[in-house]
């Protein structure tokens, strides 16, 4: 044994504005014979040439939402080349700031193994006998 129909209250129920459901439900009933096109447009004061276009215009709609969809999940696109350049890019850097900050701690903890760059390098400090003369 079978519910009966609620027809006209599946629109009610719907998520869109008065004006729409009151189209919607004038379209269904001249589809069913209960409302002529004449009473339709009188109830939506709209022309006839009006209601055969939104007539069209909701079907082509209910058709389109009718129609299968491939089976499966949508595919989904590969990754994007330029994000993983990025993301190869952001784990060097990562690793060069972690080598930085160890060798920082090192100099840090044990500042008598750090040797000066040699003379000819900019910001050493000058050679051991730089200042004397030989006699």
């Amino acid at each position: 044994m079978s519910r009966p129909g609620k027809g006209m209250e599946h629109v009610e129920r719907l998520d869109a504005d008065a004006t729409s459901k009151a189209r919607l439900k004038a379209i269904l009933e001249t589809l069913s014979g209960a409302l002529s096109i004449d009473a339709a447009c009188e109830r939506l004061s709209i022309s006839p040439s009006r209601f055969h276009a939104l007539r069209e215009e909701a079907l082509a709609g209910a058709l389109s939402a009718l129609s299968p969809a491939p089976p499966g999940r949508p595919s989904t696109p590969g990754p994007d080349p330029t994000v993983a350049a990025l993301e190869r890019e952001n784990a060097e850097l990562r690793e060069e700031l972690e080598v930085s900050r160890l060798r920082t701690e090192i100099a840090l903890a044990f500042p008598h193994l750090i040797v000066p760059p040699r003379g000819g390098q900019k910001g050493g400090s000058p050679p051991k006998d730089a200042g004397r003369t030989s006699t």
